[in-house]
């Protein structure tokens, strides 16, 4: 019986009109599992047997996550990829990068988790590890509580003018995972026009998520379709949380986590406290 499986899917990423890669599943090697990242120039920049290999990688953190090991090989955008190799702990992968960034998809997790499910069939039992952590973060406008927990659950608040939402979730399986898949990247006009401005977001277009404006206190879409759950674009920022946090490895840490105006620079403040958790936990389970 076939035990290897790859795919190769691309799209446009934040700044290609081209951006691809190639995903390789191996069912048969025995455990531990092993995930694999590759940049575009074919060198490995982090395994999940090798914590250390991740933590040596610098962030470079804009409107998505990127990890640079030097000055040829990075990897950007990977924080939608991430939390589908929670579903398949114990199926060894190796992600090889045909660019930069990642392709983005329609801006959600779920395209990711259609194409890996096809390769590696029906999601296993997640992992989790032990994160003694009690913290408290502020940055402009934004804070963060985290405390342990019995599983991974969080709370997640945003604001924008006089818009504000705020949404919960308690993950325990793969199921409570696949839930938050589909929901999509946002960001407001303003800031869209800025970025532009700057010379970002070079390639994104309506198909790569919503494109936001508040009125009267609410969200209008200016593109990207109706929403597809409610409160959307809080249920995205968990979604992006749960990527940064699984990066080093595809295991979840027991905690309770609030958090208000969050960022991918807000999760890397918690995820470089988690790695000391990481490599003192003697159960992962």
């Amino acid at each position: 019986m076939k035990k290897n499986f790859e795919t190769e899917i691309r799209s446009r990423s934040l700044s290609f009109e081209n951006a691809g890669v190639k995903i390789c599943c191996n069912r048969n090697l025995q455990p531990p599992a092993k995930l694999e990242w590759f940049a575009e120039n074919g060198e490995s920049l982090w395994n999940s047997l090798d914590i250390e290999s991740f933590a040596a990688l610098i962030p470079e953190i804009h409107r998505s996550m990127g990890l640079r090991k030097n000055e040829t090989a990075s990897l950007a955008t990977v924080e939608h990829l991430a939390p589908i190799f929670l579903l398949y702990p114990q199926i060894h992968f190796q992600v090889f990068a045909q660019s930069q960034e990642l392709p983005i998809l329609d801006g959600s997790a779920y395209p990711w988790y259609e194409t890996v499910r096809k390769i590696a069939g029906l999601p296993q039992e997640v992992l989790f590890y032990d994160a003694p952590i009690r913290e408290h973060f502020e940055w402009n406008g934004g804070w963060m509580d985290v405390s342990p927990a019995e599983t991974l659950e969080i709370e997640y608040s945003i604001s924008h003018g006089n818009y504000a939402n705020d949404a919960y979730a308690a993950i325990y399986d793969a199921e409570d995972l696949v839930k938050l898949f589909p929901a999509r990247t946002f960001i407001f006009e303003e800031d869209f026009l800025r970025a532009k401005e700057c010379g970002l977001l070079s390639a994104v277009d309506e198909n790569c998520g919503m494109l936001l404006r508040e009125k009267n206190s609410a969200l209008e879409i200016l593109s990207g379709g109706k929403f597809r759950m409610p409160s959307e674009p809080v249920m995205h920022k968990m979604l992006d949380l749960i990527g940064d946090l699984s990066l080093p490895a595809p295991i979840l840490p027991r905690l309770r986590i609030r958090i208000h105006n969050g960022g991918h620079f807000a999760h890397r403040q918690l995820l470089e406290r988690l790695l000391n958790a990481f490599r003192n936990s003697s159960q992962i389970d």
